[in-house]
């Protein structure tokens, strides 16, 4: 699994048109993980060809439901059969705590394969509709030919958010996972050969920013879905409106943790802390902004200084560890100049903002300590921008219409949570955020409620039935009185 000299194009494993290649070295130590074959702009010419024939052959898009979910129930099963293999491929690749991807990022991909394999048997694909003169039946199709860019901060689930709807709605699809975590998603393409998914419906075609720009503006493509920053997905857009391809986007985030004055912050801390530092913080739903009440503004920074300076850092393959390596180097060198930016804006660091200490085998990884900024206005960098990291920034407010309006105040809207010993006060304010989810002190959504943004945190919703639909395109065909 460490080792993919080959493409996966139309299902088959084919040698790369182009001489490149992924190197996947552990974030943690720097040492080798393997190596994968990068897609050129002919090979990705030729996935998107196999993929349109063979949606226009009707090889899976023609298949009755039932096929195609039991295709996608014997994917999942091939990927329980390796989870404990997975789990250690993927801390190996992105560097995120082991106990994080043996409860998340491998377990959760294998849920939606068996969940879109359910929507695909039990969705009423045709309805009649009648006016008491004239019927129509309003029928449901594949979109077409899908193209899937994903990032690597979710380096098998992500794909499988977005090949699993596709699939099971009966599109063909061409996924491109990026170079710095290009192993986990051959896993997947393993996972639905195996599974007896018909040649030339999926491929998996790693590439850089200019393959995703190609992939994407490809006259093939019938619809692209997207998750990355919302700078990309600006371009991304652009190269759709072309040609009025379907586009799905879930993007970047800046959300915030309203704790109300009422809240217990014993409860809030260390229920808060993994909704802030998900994935070593690089996570997009991640809470990062920290709405206090001015009023309790030293109290609750002295507990979360404290928690977060307790949080274990150091090699992921621990189950022990919370925080583990950045992805990349240059990720710890973006995080790093965040944090001088924000002590250069006026905030102060609390705790982290340094290196941590950790021993000479983990000399080399791209480490980031923890850190707290206190003092931040709104209106600084560090509360406006994405940073992608544990790196959490404490906001003061006065009174909970003021709390609403920083909220509010960003361009992004995808996540959010509210904090208080009164459930509806709770929901009060959570109904006038906007942004696509609020949790209610540290509730997990519920699986199968959809995933998006408001405003430039994306268009469009994944998960749940809105995350099926959004492969389907509608037809009404008029059948007589």
């Amino acid at each position: 699994m460490t080792e993919r000299p080959e493409l996966f194009i139309g299902g088959r494993r084919i040698p790369a048109k182009g001489t490149r290649r992924a190197e996947v070295r552990n974030p943690a130590t720097g040492n080798y993980v393997g190596s994968a074959a990068l897609a050129s702009a002919a090979d990705i010419d030729d996935a998107v060809a196999a993929a349109r024939a063979s949606f226009d052959a009707g090889v899976w898009a023609g298949a009755p439901p039932e096929r195609r979910a039991a295709v996608l129930r014997a994917a999942a099963d091939a990927l329980d059969k390796r989870a404990p293999e997975l789990a250690r491929l993927i801390t190996s690749e992105l560097g995120c705590p082991i106990w994080f991807s043996e409860r998340a990022h491998v377990p959760n991909p294998i849920r939606h394969l068996r969940y879109y394999a359910d929507i695909a048997e039990d969705f009423d694909y045709d309805e009649h509709r009648t006016d008491g003169v004239n019927t129509s039946v309003v029928t449901r199709e594949p979109v077409g030919v899908v193209a899937a860019v994903t990032p690597w901060n979710g380096p098998l689930s992500t794909p499988a958010l977005k090949v699993a709807p596709a699939l099971a709605a009966g599109c063909s699809v061409v996924l491109k996972p990026p170079p710095e975590t290009p192993l986990s998603a051959h896993a997947l393409a393993d996972a639905l050969s195996e599974a007896g998914l018909p040649e030339g419906v999926l491929s998996v075609v790693p590439g850089d920013r200019a393959e995703g720009e190609h992939l994407v503006g490809h006259p093939e493509i019938d619809k692209v879905a997207f998750t990355g920053s919302s700078a990309a997905g600006k371009r991304i857009m652009a190269a759709c409106a072309d040609r009025i391809a379907r586009v799905t986007l879930e993007l970047g985030g800046k959300s915030a943790a309203v704790i109300l004055d009422d809240a217990d912050v014993d409860a809030v801390v260390p229920a808060l802390l993994p909704m802030a530092l998900m994935v070593n913080g690089q996570a997009c739903i991640a809470q990062t902004r920290l709405l206090v009440p001015r009023s309790r503004e030293a109290e609750i920074v002295d507990a979360l200084a404290q928690a977060l300076g307790a949080q274990r850092v150091g090699d992921p393959m621990d189950p022990a560890t919370m925080i583990g390596p950045m992805v990349s180097r240059r990720q710890r060198d973006r995080v790093e100049g965040y944090v001088r930016t924000g002590r250069d804006e006026g905030a102060r660091v609390v705790v982290g903002g340094e290196r941590p200490h950790l021993p000479p085998e983990l000399a080399g990884g791209w480490f980031v300590a923890p850190t707290l900024l206190a003092g931040v206005d709104n209106a600084m960098r560090v509360a406006r921008e994405e940073i992608f990291g544990p790196v959490l920034a404490v906001i003061a407010y006065g009174d909970d219409d003021e709390a609403v309006s920083i909220a509010n105040d960003s361009v992004y809207g995808l996540s959010g949570s509210v904090w208080s010993g009164d459930g509806d006060r709770a929901m009060a304010v959570a109904r006038r955020m906007r942004t696509g989810m609020v949790s209610i002190n540290g509730r997990p959504q519920s699986f199968g409620t959809p995933f998006g943004g408001f405003k430039q945190s994306g268009i469009g919703r994944e998960m749940g039935p809105e995350g099926f639909t959004t492969y389907l395109e509608t037809k009404s065909i008029a059948v007589g009185s």
